[in-house]
């Protein structure tokens, strides 16, 4: 028989339900929702494939999932034409789902690896990547914008002028607050609460200078749009319906790629452009001056020194070219 009382019972109870309900949100907080929404993506597509071949995701043919799922990765490449980059998703969304399940898929088994690398001699391994806007292209769309009538164009020239100086993701760019800025006589320091290799949340400061000359100033032309729409609190990069009417609602991070691309457009090249033309285009411009890779690694926040030099590309501008030098 129970000594513990009735009421005292029920309260064990209730305390243990809250520390599992507990338990689980930070479960759920473990992974990006970015990466949640990647995975799920990847075991819809896993899944259907699995019904459109006769196949129980779990009960896999010879009893091992490593196998079933090296057959899904053969067909992603083989009709799909998926190149590594993208299997690595789908490897890391299967696990994520099997884990939940109770199953431990090893995305390294040797099934899988034989024919990932098979995928990669076939289909080769590189990515086909966005142009970088650099320096002379950001002088461009700032001049084609010229004078600020319209507050879409003040908005325009602060974030193509701040993401390019801050070598922003666009997902950090968007998630700036008014809160985040801390102006003084040298420019502008701004907070990154979180990033994509900064999951745990550290943060870290990004400065940017004032620039020589006023009419290509990221400090200049944010405080001209703060002033513009009136921000006192919140979200920094705001929505800007027909009209010119500022709507108190934070950019989603598409917008900066859909910016671009409008602003580029009058110059032909908007279809190679994307949301991390910015960012890439800074390293590209700092390179080519001769910027030390440690300060570049300090204002894009990257730890891995060769993940920097993917951004590297002088290899397709003439200067850097032996060609050049051959005496033709």
């Amino acid at each position: 028989m129970s000594i513990v009382p009735q009421r005292d019972k029920e309260l064990i109870e209730s305390y243990q339900k809250q520390n599992v309900e507990d338990a689980f949100e930070y479960r759920n907080q473990s992974k990006a929702p970015k990466s949640l929404v990647t995975y799920n993506c990847a075991w819809k597509k896993f899944t259907k494939w699995c019904d459109e071949c006769g196949y129980d995701p779990f009960s896999p043919p010879n009893n091992s999932y490593e196998f079933l799922v090296a057959l899904f990765i053969t067909s992603m490449a083989k009709n799909r034409k998926l190149k590594d980059a993208s299997i690595t998703c789908y490897l890391a969304g299967l696990r994520h789902f099997y884990c939940e399940k109770g199953v431990n898929l090893d995305t390294t088994h040797s099934e899988i690896s034989k024919i990932r690398a098979g995928i990669k001699r076939e289909l080769g391994t590189k990515q086909n990547q966005k142009l970088p806007l650099t320096t002379e292209n950001i002088k461009l769309l700032i001049d084609s914008i010229g004078r600020l009538v319209w507050p879409i164009e003040v908005r325009d020239k602060a974030m193509i002028l701040v993401g390019f100086s801050g070598a922003f993701r666009r997902s950090e760019l968007v998630a700036i607050d008014l809160e985040h800025l801390v102006f003084d006589q040298f420019g502008v320091s701004v907070f990154v609460a979180k990033s994509k290799t900064d999951q745990e949340m550290q943060g870290r400061f990004v400065d940017i200078p004032f620039a020589s000359n006023p009419q290509y100033c990221p400090v200049r032309a944010l405080r001209d749009w703060i002033r513009c729409a009136k921000i006192e609190k919140g979200p920094l990069f705001l929505q800007v319906h027909k009209g010119g009417n500022i709507i108190p609602k934070r950019l989603g991070d598409r917008s900066v790629a859909l910016m671009l691309k409008r602003r580029c457009k009058p110059f032909g090249f908007s279809d190679d452009i994307a949301g991390h033309s910015l960012r890439a285009g800074h390293v590209t411009s700092a390179i080519k001056n001769g910027t030390p890779e440690t300060w570049i690694m300090r204002q894009t926040g990257h730890t891995n020194i060769d993940t920097l030099r993917k951004y590297e590309r002088l290899k397709r501008e003439f200067e850097a070219n032996s060609a050049a030098t051959i005496g033709l």
